[in-house]
């Protein structure tokens, strides 16, 4: 597929045939209705069953858009709260819910950027998405390769022997932003519930797409992906150093590898907007997006140096120097 949303919107696809098998007419959850269950602060897109699971982004399409009023299909739960999520598929049963899809990013990238599922809250997810009927989907276009250096979930470090999720979808840095392109892994379940005709796309299987994922891949050294995870932590620290100085500017830090935000004081010092503080550094030369409630999100190369990294941190430094 093309963007990122392409590749979550297919696999929602195939989670609608997964509902319908089970709510229509002589399915096993005959008649009960259908939601989705994703976590506070998540993002998966823009397009339309993607937008409806964005917890990040859904008060702004509720606000805006027709489509999204009087809809009662997310339950939300909290990141990493196994007592939450255990809770929440045992309400939809007594309710008469089915949970056709739970959404689950493996690191933040927009809600909280940086905040990473932890392995216990993984393991409830998929054995309650499995016990309810449900498809588990990971989202892994913002955080596959940029926060471990490993591009699924499943060889992320302590996750190497989890059971698989049901489908996993990648964009972004298997990209290297060079050219449009999203894919979407699947297991065995989810493919044999894939009917054909329900999905097309001009550009599926485009072949320079395919070259350029190939070519990222193969540039991915042991080397790389240890970097990532280095540099990562370098940030992490020098960022809670600042945090230390400044702490009427930063109110926290988090961060997994290269995915990686520091949260600022929204009512001092607004992050986006005209003169913002996200505006601010860009004119200092460094790439930086905003995310969370009011937090920066550093972009770096894969490749970034220890002075490199260095450099980024004593031009925040220096930009807050000037803002204290």
């Amino acid at each position: 597929m093309n963007s990122g949303s392409e590749s979550v919107e297919i696999a929602s696809r195939i989670s609608d045939i997964n509902a319908w098998n089970h709510v229509r007419p002589g399915g096993p959850k005959e008649g009960q209705k259908v939601k989705f269950l994703a976590l506070r602060g998540a993002f998966h897109g823009r397009t339309s069953r993607p937008a409806q699971v964005s917890h990040s982004t859904r008060p702004k399409y509720e606000a805006a858009l027709a489509s999204f009023q009087d809809t009662d299909n997310l339950i939300v739960v909290e990141p990493n709260s196994v007592e939450s999520l255990e809770a929440a598929f045992a309400k939809a049963e007594s309710e008469g819910v089915f949970i056709e899809s739970m959404f689950l990013e493996p690191v933040m990238g927009e809600g909280r950027p940086g905040r990473s599922t932890s392995r216990a809250f993984y393991d409830a997810a998929r054995r309650l998405t499995k016990a309810h009927g449900a498809l588990l989907i990971v989202d892994s276009i913002q955080a596959g390769l940029r926060a471990t250096g490993a591009l699924s979930i499943v060889d992320y470090p302590g996750f190497e022997d989890c059971e698989g999720p049901d489908m996993e979808t990648w964009s972004k840095a298997l990209n290297a932003g060079q050219y449009p392109l999203s894919v979407l892994g699947m297991n065995e379940r989810a493919a044999a519930i894939y009917v054909r005709g329900v999905y097309g796309n001009t550009m599926t299987g485009n072949p320079r797409a395919i070259e350029v994922a190939c070519t990222v891949l193969a540039r991915f050294t042991p080397t790389l992906r240890q970097n990532i995870r280095d540099q990562g932590a370098r940030f992490v620290a020098g960022l809670q150093a600042l945090q230390a100085d400044f702490p009427h500017i930063i109110q926290s830090v988090e961060g997994t590898g290269l995915l990686f935000c520091c949260e600022l004081d929204p009512e001092r010092y607004p992050v986006t907007g005209t003169g913002g503080v996200e505006e601010q550094l860009r004119l200092r030369g460094i790439g930086v997006i905003h995310g969370g409630t009011n937090a920066l999100r550093f972009t770096p190369n894969f490749d970034i140096s220890t002075p490199e990294v260095e450099l980024v941190l004593s031009e925040v430094r220096a930009l807050f120097t000037l803002l204290a």
